[in-house]
């Protein structure tokens, strides 16, 4: 065999065993059966590692990259499923929060994505009635150390009392002298007790409610007597003596006045029955009693048979049976004697 026949023989040996080598490194290991797969983890902190891995599970493959999981973290796929060639193993490890509910902080650790997502996680802590303060979207993706401020709807309910002032109320009394005032009863005031609820968000109040009232001191108005008994001139004693021709017993001075029984008010009945008409006289029957004659110089004999509303005391009404008449009357002092 010529020396270039043996180099040509060399170099297609050399090729061969160069060849079978590589195949043993292409797709399929001949000793182990294993198939080599392109996979990608992508752990929390943002890294992804993208490499090429003859491991079958998940378990596997972090290990062999020394990537080490917990209970509390999120695995996409769980730790003994098989991996496929380019499957991605999402990692999500949980991070601190602090929620700020109305100044009160609490801190959570949480796998959330978005702002809303805590909210919607810890409703039970947080209530339906709240405001998101800070930040204002809830769409905010979360971020480590964050702070999530809110303010929720309280209630706090409150008993306060008021008190209701007295009013003074005045009463004539005909048996205290004009003038005299007697305090017939103390004022009190009145106290209620109301309870209240008071509505805020965060530490701002929104409403105020009453939610009832209970009476626990009734008011007393304060009452006063007011004396409205005139002096009445005593009666004039005379011995029986005469004027005009009637004998009469004593006098009175009155002041008179005159009406008709058309008069508005007037029934034309007097309030001792009889009909009203000249000779009647309306009067205070404390002063002159029903049916006593008397006799009035200017006007005649009448006798005292009705009485009045502004009749008071000293007073004396006299019935004529025209308007003219009376007006001609008009309002003057006089002495009424009592006749027999």
């Amino acid at each position: 065999m010529t020396k270039r026949i043996r180099i040509l023989l060399m170099a297609a040996f050399a090729i061969a065993v160069l060849t079978g080598t590589a195949s043993a490194y292409d797709g399929e290991n001949s000793d182990s059966g294993l198939t080599k797969k392109t996979i990608i983890i992508a752990d929390d902190d943002n890294r992804e590692i993208k490499y090429d891995t003859l491991a079958t599970t998940v378990s596997e493959a972090l290990e062999e990259k020394g990537i080490s999981v917990s209970d509390e973290d999120y695995i996409s796929k769980s730790l003994d499923s098989t991996i496929s060639n380019g499957d991605k193993i999402i990692i999500k490890r949980p991070f601190d929060v602090t929620i700020k509910i109305n100044s009160e902080e609490t801190k959570i650790s949480t796998l959330s994505s978005t702002v809303n997502d805590v909210l919607t996680e810890y409703s039970s802590l947080i209530g339906d009635n709240y405001q998101l303060i800070s930040p204002s979207n809830p769409a905010s993706h979360l971020s480590k150390n964050m702070v999530i401020e809110i303010e929720v709807q309280t209630e706090r309910i409150e008993t306060v009392t008021e008190e209701i002032p007295f009013e003074t109320e005045y009463v004539d009394n005909a048996e205290l002298d004009k003038g005299i005032e007697q305090v017939s009863q103390e004022g009190q005031k009145g106290i209620i007790e109301i309870e209240k609820k008071y509505t805020y968000f965060g530490d701002k109040l929104k409403s105020v409610e009453e939610v009832s009232r209970k009476e626990v001191q009734p008011v007393k108005n304060k009452i006063i007597q007011v004396g409205t008994k005139e002096d009445v001139p005593e009666e004039q004693p005379v011995e029986l003596q005469t004027i005009d021709g009637y004998t009469y017993k004593h006098a009175i001075n009155m002041l008179s006045t005159a009406y008709t029984p058309y008069d508005p008010g007037c029934s034309g009945t007097t309030a001792t029955g009889i009909a009203a008409g000249y000779g009647v006289a309306a009067v205070d029957t404390s002063v002159i009693p029903f049916g006593t004659k008397l006799y009035i110089p200017g006007y005649g004999v009448a006798v005292a048979a009705d009485t009045g509303g502004a009749i008071d005391g000293n007073r004396i009404d006299l019935c004529y049976n025209s308007t003219s008449e009376a007006f001609s009357w008009g309002r003057r002092n006089i002495t009424v004697y009592v006749i027999e």
